[in-house]
């Protein structure tokens, strides 16, 4: 039985490849500014009941913008990275975003933040309308074609 891990997820780019992002998980919260003039910089932390689950459900958003499965390493703007993990229907808590980022990259980040949430819920309602079509056809096997 595996049991709930509270922790952070934290989403890091490079300086020469900024359209590359990587995700991590950590126990504890990483230090946001001991990377500002690094090579690699962390844009994005956000703590969650459960990391494990949150780093799936982020794979899930971004699975075909995937590259390195083991790093964590997707194509994908830092903007619709973070989008992706603030749009996780799982109990979070923003801790940091990164400073640099405009008034652009904030609606980006909310815009993107709202599609994917709108592409979740679509899929939800597509799953739930083929169970009750499933189940009509059970009840209407049940009551109609048992008394032939």
């Amino acid at each position: 039985m595996r049991f709930l891990e509270n922790g952070y997820l934290s989403i890091e780019t490079h300086r020469d490849r900024p359209t590359i992002v990587r995700f991590f998980l950590s126990a504890e919260p990483p230090d946001p500014e001991a990377g500002v003039q690094a090579v690699q910089r962390i844009r994005y932390i956000a703590r969650f009941n459960d990391r494990e689950a949150a780093l799936m459900h982020v794979h899930e958003v971004l699975k075909r913008r995937l590259i390195d499965p083991d790093a964590h390493l997707y194509r994908v703007p830092v903007e619709r990275a973070i989008a992706a993990a603030e749009s996780l229907d799982l109990r979070h808590k923003r801790i940091y975003v990164d400073t640099e980022f405009g008034d652009d990259a904030h609606a980006s980040i909310a815009a993107f933040t709202e599609r994917f949430r709108r592409n979740a819920r679509r899929k939800e309602i597509f799953f739930q309308t083929l169970g009750y079509i499933g189940i009509g056809m059970l009840l209407f096997n049940l009551f109609f074609l048992s008394f032939l």
